[in-house]
């Protein structure tokens, strides 16, 4: 286990073909990058808002990115070996993120990686075609047998230390994987943590800070669109201006109904962002069916 304390963590990437994909892919890695220009979302809004700079003292993780991948190109509608449609020479890596690549190059990758050095692999999940239940479980033991630590998020917001019905070992987790809390502990992304200081009235929010915030980054602008809000002792509104800001951030997950998850990638990532806020406030956490999502 890596334990030191300035070890420098390093990431690879890889991403499929489409333009959501390449699109979620950008995000993760540009909430990582933590560009000037990788938020617009308030100048987005078209009120003539300037940015605020939220997000100044996130830090810039550029120099852990060690490559940037888009994979299977050109692949044919059978695949006898995965490993053609993946590099041939991939630099050993402490961390390899998989955002929706070919099912059948997925399904090569516990033996691709076995002797690249890689210590654990993160496959968010954002749209359930991405990967069916049946080739996750089956993926995540080869990645065990071949002593790979892996961790399937659905959605990739999911991510956590904790356990529940989001990160089941066995399922979500491998049994080992320190590796993957060593992750969300880098990088700071998972499950939205945060933190707020109330006016003295504690009838409003006078300033917040995000501990961890989802890949995308979108936990720093939902906080800071409750900056300076007023908010009600049974969080109705509240809930309205979660919801709103997700919307408009945008979340980019799917809303495609899920089998497993009996709703979509999208209100699960509304609902533990929503959740994350009101412990924060010490209000009572609600069950996601119970939210209506707002969009205006």
């Amino acid at each position: 286990m890596m334990s030191e304390k300035n070890h420098k963590y390093t990431l690879g990437i890889f991403y499929g073909l489409g333009p959501e994909t390449e699109m979620l892919s950008q995000k993760f890695a540009g909430h990582l990058i933590n560009t000037d220009d990788f938020c617009k979302a308030c100048e987005n809004m078209e009120l003539d808002i300037k940015c605020d700079k939220c997000r100044e003292h996130l830090p810039n993780y550029s120099s852990s990115i060690y490559f940037y991948e888009q994979v299977g190109k050109n692949i044919p509608d059978f695949v006898e070996d995965p490993g053609e449609f993946l590099p041939e020479n991939l630099p050993p890596v402490d961390f390899l993120l998989v955002v929706g690549i070919h099912q059948d190059l997925l399904g090569g990758l516990p033996d691709y990686l076995k002797d690249k050095g890689t210590k654990a692999v993160i496959v968010p999940i954002e749209d359930p075609k991405w990967v069916p239940p049946g080739l996750q479980t089956q993926v995540l033991k080869e990645f065990e047998n071949n002593g790979i630590q892996a961790a399937f998020p659905k959605p990739f917001c999911a991510l956590s230390k904790d356990y529940d019905e989001n990160n089941k070992v066995g399922y979500h987790l491998t049994q080992e994987h320190d590796r993957v809390h060593e992750f969300i502990d880098y990088f700071k992304i998972g499950v939205p943590i945060v933190s707020f200081l109330l006016t003295p009235d504690g009838k409003a929010i006078e300033d917040r800070c995000v501990i961890q915030s989802a890949p995308c980054g979108s936990t720093y602008y939902i906080c800071q669109q409750l900056k300076g809000k007023y908010f009600d002792d049974n969080g109705t509104s509240l809930n309205e201006k979660i919801s709103k800001a997700h919307h408009a951030y945008p979340c980019n997950a799917s809303m495609d109904q899920d089998s497993i998850l009996k709703d979509s990638c999208l209100h699960v990532g509304g609902y533990l962002v929503r959740n994350a806020i009101r412990r924060a406030l010490n209000l009572e956490e609600q069950e996601g069916q119970k939210l209506k999502y707002v969009i205006k």
